[in-house]
């Protein structure tokens, strides 16, 4: 068995609707585990909660992260649907320490207690200012952000009360021995603050799509930025851009910004000033003519 060699595979349907499977190495699953036991202080002492679907990647990550510090797995009953307060009542009675829970389970639970969880991961979806003024006070609230391509998660952004402030909530830097570049469509560096598509590079960057050997050389390039002749990068298809303190902002998809009257327009930075507003729950924002 080599670390080159394949971990598992995940089919992921992305943009495109068709979908594709994802070759993830052993190198990047084992050290997308060892960063969040790291980061995250995760002993064998914790009881871990098993919630995402098997069919999705974060599986994994809760598996081998129980696995790998020695702590307990509880695994969520397959015929319970865990949302509200069923999900809030195994945390308590089964003294979660630590979960990971994408924003819109998040929003489910009812506001009572749960003294038992000390970290809490949020994932899968963008973080909202809400989320953050919830959940972060009294433990440990980190916003994770990562594709299939990527081994999972390829950042992490530890919050605070500060973090509710702004309207995006910052998806952090790249783990250990995973690099992030934010690059325009010359897959050059943007000036820093300025948004492009975010590739990933180093450690995380999985082998490619099985039997899709096209799809592969379409979005795993060569990496321009090292002059090892395996080094590759993913372009995730995502827009981000730094901030000055060197926190990463996610700010949507490339195939959804738009061009209006000449100017670039991302509508998920639109979305996220309306649901910072305490009355709006959710936004979308479209395009439209006033007179077609």
């Amino acid at each position: 068995l080599r670390a080159e060699d394949t971990a598992y595979v995940i089919y992921t349907s992305g943009s495109t609707g068709t979908p594709k499977g994802v070759e993830v190495p052993h190198r990047g699953t084992y050290n997308t585990t060892l960063a969040h036991i790291d980061l995250c202080k995760i002993h064998p002492s914790d009881q871990l909660l098993q919630f995402a679907a098997f069919g999705f990647d974060t599986s994994i990550l809760e598996i081998l992260m129980a696995i790998g510090a020695g702590a307990t797995l509880v695994l969520v009953p397959q015929d319970e649907l865990l949302l509200g307060e069923s999900l809030a009542q195994l945390i308590r009675e089964q003294n979660i320490t630590v979960a990971t829970l994408q924003p819109s389970v998040l929003a489910s639970l009812p506001d009572t207690p749960l003294p038992s969880l000390r970290v809490l991961l949020s994932a899968g979806e963008a973080c909202t200012p809400q989320i953050v003024s919830r959940f972060a006070p009294g433990r440990e609230l980190w916003n994770a952000y990562g594709p299939t391509e990527g081994s999972v998660c390829v950042t992490l952004a530890k919050l605070t009360d500060q973090d509710a402030k702004h309207a995006i909530v910052p998806i952090g830097r790249p783990l250990p021995n995973t690099r992030v570049y934010i690059l325009d469509e010359n897959l050059q560096p943007v000036a820093l603050g300025e948004q492009g598509e975010l590739c990933i590079g180093g450690i995380a960057v999985a082998s490619g799509y099985l039997n899709r050997p096209e799809l592969t050389q379409q979005k795993f390039l060569p990496d321009p930025f090292l002059r090892q002749p395996d080094a590759r990068i993913y372009r995730t298809g995502d827009l981000a851009r730094f901030r000055p303190d060197g926190q990463i902002e996610f700010l949507g998809r490339i195939d959804h910004q738009i061009k209006l009257r000449g100017f670039r327009i991302e509508l998920g930075e639109i979305e996220a000033t309306l649901v910072s507003h305490p009355a709006v729950a959710q936004a979308a924002v479209i395009v439209r003519e006033d007179t077609p």
